[in-house]
């Protein structure tokens, strides 16, 4: 009888090794095996245990901070579940906190938030107006026009722009604009932060290296609590 398995250092090739067996060994070797599968059950379940805390610890990181938003964020809902644009419109907000824009020379300057193409938010946004963040004051504009949008801080781009979305990316990334938008892959076509639905929960995905390339910075905390990360 022979005993065959594979090298685990590979030093031999991944060439079979065959080690004769005779019935004296034949005791000693079950026990090493009873003891190989009690070690690696242990160590599976270690390691499922880690996981199952890490999956915890990460549910909980973004029901702190979804909590936040909505406790910070917008006047409170008149009923007692919140829209889904009232969590976008929090979010929105909130955004603002943990980005910055390293290009603005006055720190006190208006930090001006655009809403391009149909506007699905309605009146969520206006409990921003006159609102600070990071020390400036927040105000709302509504551009008709590509032309309309210079001196915009965050781009928020509604479905009804899918068509153009290519040249505002790009006037963004010139202008140093943070993109913001629910539109389908948003973040894989160069938008910066996407809103996605994970079941009935809003969560957020961010494009690391189109906020970069556009010289904004966005805060280690919010690119922990995003869904995915493109670097």
């Amino acid at each position: 009888m022979n005993l065959v398995f594979f090298s685990q250092d590979g030093s031999d090739g991944g060439n079979i090794i065959r080690i004769p067996l005779v019935r004296e060994h034949l005791t000693a070797a079950c026990s090493v095996l009873t003891f190989d599968k009690h070690t690696a059950f242990m160590r599976i379940f270690r390691y499922n245990l880690l996981l199952f805390g890490r999956l915890v610890r990460d549910h909980l990181k973004y029901f702190i901070f979804t909590i936040l938003c909505l406790c910070l964020g917008l006047a409170p809902a008149h009923g007692s579940i919140r829209s889904e644009y009232e969590v976008k419109a929090a979010f929105l907000y909130n955004f603002t906190r943990f980005v910055s824009w390293p290009q603005v020379v006055d720190n006190t300057a208006p930090l001006i938030v655009c809403v391009v193409g149909d506007d699905p938010f309605g009146e969520l946004l206006d409990p921003l107006r006159g609102r600070k963040s990071q020390g400036r004051e927040l105000q709302l504009r509504y551009p008709d026009s590509t032309f309309e949008l210079t001196g915009c801080d965050v781009l928020y781009i509604s479905q009804s722009q899918s068509r153009n979305l290519p040249e505002l990316i790009n006037l963004a990334r010139q202008e140093g604009m943070l993109t913001v938008s629910d539109l389908p892959d948003f973040i894989r076509k160069g938008g910066m932060l996407g809103y996605v639905k994970k079941g009935n929960v809003i969560r957020f995905e961010i494009n690391l290296k189109a906020a970069t390339e556009a010289g904004l910075t966005i805060n280690s905390r919010l690119l922990e609590l995003a869904v995915r990360v493109l670097r």
